[in-house]
């Protein structure tokens, strides 16, 4: 049976619509902008979460933890960029412990370096 990447596609598609309001937001209130980009966050966050899950069920792994999925997903030639997706773990568990301004708009930088990862991710795992 084939496992489907269908959520994983509208989540990582409602993170994208999410970064595109905010970058048509940019001449409106400030506290518009911080609400999109909490928006983004946590659009992220399972978007995230959903990349390293529904790798680990395509590749039939037992992995239950996200950095050594992270790993398994390298090895598979799923991801190119190891640290960096790394890099995607350490900001959703920054941004899901405690909220703080400045990790939000720390995070928020590496989001936007998420996406096109993420949609290549999903191009790979349909070749599977």
């Amino acid at each position: 049976m084939k496992i489907s990447t269908f959520e994983l596609s509208k989540a990582v598609k409602s993170l994208e619509e999410a970064l595109a309001l905010t970058k048509e937001s940019r001449l409106q209130d400030v506290e518009v902008q911080k609400a999109l980009r909490d928006a983004c966050l946590q659009r992220f966050e399972y978007s995230i979460e959903l990349c390293w899950k529904t790798s680990m069920k395509i590749l039939g792994s037992s992995t239950q933890a996200a950095k050594p999925a992270i790993r398994e997903m390298a090895r598979n030639n799923l991801i190119a960029d190891p640290e960096l997706w790394l890099s995607f773990i350490d900001s959703r568990n920054e941004t899901s412990h405690a909220y703080d301004e400045d990790i939000a708009a720390k995070v928020f930088q590496n989001v936007q370096k998420f996406l096109p990862e993420a949609l290549a991710l999903i191009q790979n795992l349909g070749k599977i």
